[in-house]
């Protein structure tokens, strides 16, 4: 609850909601590389002087157009930074009156620069809309059509020029396609790196995003604004009492609840394991807490009938009386939200100024900086899995069932929770590891094996901190095996400590059961047979029969609960 919104979590507020999406480029970038094409095609032209060419050839015409095209390039390149997009596509239609004119005065025979043309068709197909390519394109062709019927040699020249202008329309159409295509994908991974795998909601990064458009609506407009932040009670209960696809499924029984109970004009985001987050735009805190009392009614009456009637504790808080900026409003909102729990449970709680003297003596009370720490390798950890497989899920998972194994072999609550977090920030050193490595589809190389298996022992240089120190050991070995043959130390049997063989185990089997670029997934059953050919060699025998204890269990109990609900 406490630590999970922290103003450490917001530093990069601002910049999100300003990135650009799909393969829309900057007018700067391509009115250079439009210049780089006039200067290449400029180039060709030269040539067709330089080179043996007809005696009706036109020298000087055509060294003019050259040096014509030559200055137009280096007004765009110079003048990139300044340019209005709308100068690009009248530069383009001028380079395909200039290649135009270089033709007529080339030769009258179909002269070889009728592949100049494919860049103005790749590049307009590319660059720009539909509907520019489309008149783009209609101009180059309606202009070598007019150098050919000018032309003395029609009927030698049409096949060429049918052959010509056909195969660039066929390009133009794939380049499109391929664009349309390209830019489908980084909108699936725009949303996936917003999205929260579990219950489809905005996650953290999503929500951090919305929550500064938002600010910064409400400031234009000199409005109000209120955030609403819940923490499920006791949620733990289910994950311990019926497993974690219980869990998984109470997550969603809640996510239901409030998109039906909020606004349309509302937001709702999973900001934590069981923390949610609600942005009421135009809404005062009275108005916000009669929301938050209905969606808190709502979520006892869903659990009501459940071994585990869950509840949920709402802290609110507004713009501008209880903060100005992000940062200062979620503060507020955490409070708020740390009163509620203090206070019993199951509420909501208002923000007043008296909670920020009761925060700052639990501050006192806490290390906040090794907790501001934490959470930037926590943000840091999320990123990496983002980067490597599109969503958060494979540390959390990772961190899930490191916690399940350290607790059924019998751990201290206190170090089970430890064993849990290093799960979550096992994989922080493929921070060091190029995509080229982490997505290659083949084998790797052994540079590149050798690339990747620092990641182990970079993690553990990344989380050099005092608070830290148990997690940083294992996190640093968790690719160590039994039999010796792991990295980075190559240590073996006891010397490796027993919550990185956890780790080592819990990162396996999520491995195996996950979709990775190099291969698809393995099912359960599979997973978990390699697993246990693997044991004592590669992985501690003691591990691997918790974990398989553990999924038999949970499987059982989920398909029981699941079939009472």
């Amino acid at each position: 609850m406490g630590g999970r919104l922290a103003e450490s979590d917001l530093g990069d507020l601002g910049t999100h909601g300003q990135e650009q999406t799909g393969t829309s480029f900057g007018t700067e970038l391509t009115a250079r590389i439009l210049a780089t094409l006039f200067a290449a095609g400029s180039t060709l032209a030269l040539l067709t002087v330089a080179l043996p060419h007809s005696t009706r050839t036109s020298t000087l015409a055509v060294l003019a157009i050259v040096a014509i095209a030559y200055a137009v390039a280096g007004a765009l390149y110079w003048n990139a930074p300044r340019l209005q997009a709308r100068v690009l596509p009248w530069a383009l239609a001028g380079g395909t009156t200039l290649i135009g004119l270089v033709c007529h005065f080339s030769s009258p025979s179909p002269s070889p620069l009728v592949f100049l043309y494919l860049w103005i068709f790749l590049y307009s197909a590319y660059f720009f809309t539909t509907k520019e390519m489309a008149v783009q394109i209609a101009y180059a062709v309606a202009g070598y059509a007019a150098v050919l019927l000018e032309s003395s040699s029609l009927d030698r020249s049409a096949g060429w020029w049918l052959v010509g202008l056909g195969t660039m329309g066929v390009a133009a159409l794939v380049i499109r396609t391929m664009r349309a295509r390209v830019e489908a994908l980084i909108a699936q991974l725009f949303d996936a790196a917003r999205t929260d795998p579990v219950t489809r909601l905005a996650n953290r990064r999503g929500f951090r995003e919305l929550l500064d458009l938002e600010l910064a609506r409400a400031r234009r407009r000199e409005g109000r604004l209120t955030l609403l932040v819940g923490d499920l009670d006791h949620f733990k209960e289910v994950n311990d009492r019926s497993g974690h696809q219980v869990g998984d499924a109470a997550l969603r029984r809640v996510a239901r609840v409030l998109n039906r109970g909020k606004r349309e004009v509302d937001a709702v985001a999973r900001v934590g394991g069981e923390e949610f987050a609600l942005v009421l735009p135009d809404t005062d805190e009275h108005s916000a807490f009669v929301v938050a009392e209905r969606l808190r009614s709502q979520v006892r009456e869903e659990f009501a009938q459940d071994a585990v009637r869950l509840t949920i504790s709402f802290g609110v808080a507004s713009y501008p009386g209880c903060g100005e900026t992000a940062s200062a409003l979620v503060r507020s909102t955490d409070e708020a939200l740390r009163a509620a729990k203090r206070h019993g449970r199951n509420r909501t709680v208002l923000h007043n100024p008296a909670m920020r003297a009761a925060a700052t003596e639990e501050d006192e009370a806490r290390d906040v900086v090794s907790e501001r720490f934490l959470a930037v390798m926590l943000d840091l950890a999320e990123a990496i899995d983002l980067r490597f497989s599109g969503s958060a899920r494979h540390s959390e998972t990772v961190g899930r069932y490191a916690e399940m194994m350290a607790s059924e072999l019998g751990l201290p609550k206190q170090r089970v929770a430890r064993v849990r977090l290093a799960g979550l920030l096992h994989d922080i050193g493929k921070v060091g590891v190029p995509d080229a490595i982490l997505h290659k589809p083949g084998k790797l190389t052994q540079e590149e094996l050798a690339v990747i298996r620092r990641h182990p022992e970079l993690g553990a240089q990344m989380l050099d901190h005092p608070s830290l120190a148990d997690v940083r050991e294992w996190v640093g070995a968790h690719h160590e095996q039994p039999d010796g043959g792991g990295y980075p130390r190559g240590l073996s049997g006891e010397q490796i400590p027993l919550e990185a063989r956890i780790i080592a185990v819990a990162d396996a089997y999520e491995a195996m059961t996950s979709d990775r670029s190099y291969r698809t997934s393995m099912d359960h059953l599979s997973a978990r047979k390699e697993l246990e050919r693997c044991a004592g060699t590669q992985f501690d025998p003691r591990v691997v029969r918790a974990l398989c204890t553990l999924l038999e269990r949970e499987t059982d109990r989920a398909e029981l609960a699941l079939g009472r609900s």
